[in-house]
């Protein structure tokens, strides 16, 4: 699995939660991608800025490949460069089953549920690096001053 991370710190922590190899997304992805010996690659998660990466992840995937974004986009998304590949691309939002109250709504706990239970089994690794108690406004301020200086590994929690 090759991750993206570009200080020393966060490159060292993708490492440690089961990256293979390490990218710097402030640099050239598919420069990168290809100097690690491949063309292409079959699955791409984007989980930090869609139109940033878009050029490279629809140059990167492989023919018949998956491309899956947490991120929203704030230009249009050329969803054609991926026609010729017949790549199939998916956006993923947590909260889509409560929002729009789909039929499927019940999976979401038992999904939750299969989380939680790796989790306890120490099959998935948390990502979980602060947790602030309790929810106050101060605590609130402190997270998202942790978020706003980019400096932030992991997640950040606001808990009672």
């Amino acid at each position: 699995m090759i991750a993206t991370a570009s200080r020393p710190e966060t490159q060292k922590w993708a490492l440690a939660h089961g990256a293979d190899q390490v990218v710097n997304h402030h640099q050239s992805l598919i420069e990168q991608v290809h100097a690690l010996g491949y063309q292409t690659v079959d699955y791409i998660l984007e989980l930090n800025n869609i139109d940033q990466h878009w050029e490279s992840m629809a140059r990167l995937i492989k023919p018949n490949g998956r491309i899956a974004s947490i991120t929203e986009n704030h230009r249009p998304v050329d969803l054609q460069k991926l026609t010729k590949k017949r790549v199939e691309f998916t956006w993923e939002w947590v909260f889509s089953k409560t929002y729009y109250q789909t039929t499927d709504l019940a999976s979401q706990g038992i999904i939750l549920g299969q989380i939680a239970t790796l989790l306890e089994q120490n099959k998935l690794q948390s990502t979980l690096t602060k947790c602030l108690s309790p929810i106050s406004a101060a605590n609130l301020r402190q997270a998202h001053q942790l978020l706003e200086t980019n400096q932030m590994i992991g997640k950040v929690v606001v808990a009672n």
